[in-house]
């Protein structure tokens, strides 16, 4: 393989490579993108429903009598597709509402109060389990003692099929923008060696021509003078082999005399 056509080659590879790592980039980019914005809407959700709940416990009302956070975590499910389940649960971990009813006055997983434990009581904390993203924050009273938490769980596959249709896309485009470059580059490369080893081509065509080509660059003028030069060595060297050969015959007849 001829060295321009092993650098073009190289050339289209190191196009397709970098094409490659930008798409898995902006991937990732995307992906990160999409569990912020997700995690961005919890927060502002965690935060109504926090809000809310502490103004009912700032009147005096414990965290069991407030009937109405039944009725909000509820609202906030409904309202988010992606939201899994609310719940709001005691310091000590016992589910006290809950968008699934039935889990009512059952503790909660034991990775929440690993996660809580965890937060150093800082007010938000987060766990991924299961596929799922959970997100809760601590429930305060005027003293600010935590009277409870409230936890939010959102849908992990609402994250996978983000990630899916924007690998589809990315791929669908690559289909065409990567051998669209690739064949650019190609073209590119090609012209560009051209044009730059032109005057080696004249080099090679007026050393290997047999009848004189008229020079189109300073090489190729070089090359004229180089041969003319070499053809006159070759002459002066033929004339001195010729003087040699005829005095040793000289010699020889003279001996034979």
């Amino acid at each position: 393989m001829a060295p321009v056509t092993r650098l073009i080659c190289a050339l289209a590879l190191l196009t397709a490579a970098g094409l490659c790592l930008c798409a898995f980039l902006i991937y990732g980019s995307l992906d990160r993108s999409q569990v912020q914005v997700a995690e961005s809407n919890l927060k502002f959700v965690l935060t109504q429903l926090r809000d809310s709940i502490e103004a009912n416990v700032n009147l005096g009302l414990a965290l069991p009598e407030i009937r109405i956070a039944q009725d909000l975590i509820e609202q906030a499910q409904a309202a988010d597709s992606e939201i899994l389940a609310v719940e709001i649960f005691s310091p000590n971990g016992t589910s006290q509402f809950n968008t699934d009813r039935g889990s009512i006055g059952e503790p909660v997983r034991e990775s929440w109060n690993e996660a809580i434990r965890r937060s150093l009581g800082y007010g938000r904390w987060r766990v991924e389990e299961f596929g799922d993203i959970v997100v809760g924050e601590v429930i305060r009273n005027d003293f600010g003692e935590p009277v409870g938490h409230v936890a939010i769980t959102l849908a992990g596959s609402s994250r996978e099929l983000h990630a899916d249709a924007v690998g589809s896309i990315l791929t669908s485009r690559m289909a065409i923008a990567l051998p669209c470059a690739v064949l650019v580059v190609i073209f590119s490369a090609w012209a560009l060696l051209r044009a730059a080893t032109a005057p080696l081509r004249d080099v090679r065509s007026h050393l290997s021509s047999t009848s004189p080509v008229a020079a189109t660059s300073g090489l190729g003028l070089l090359a004229d003078e180089a041969r003319a030069a070499v053809a006159t060595r070759v002459v002066e060297l033929d004339r001195t082999v010729s003087a040699i050969l005829a005095l040793d015959e000289d010699k020889e007849q003279d001996a034979a005399a």
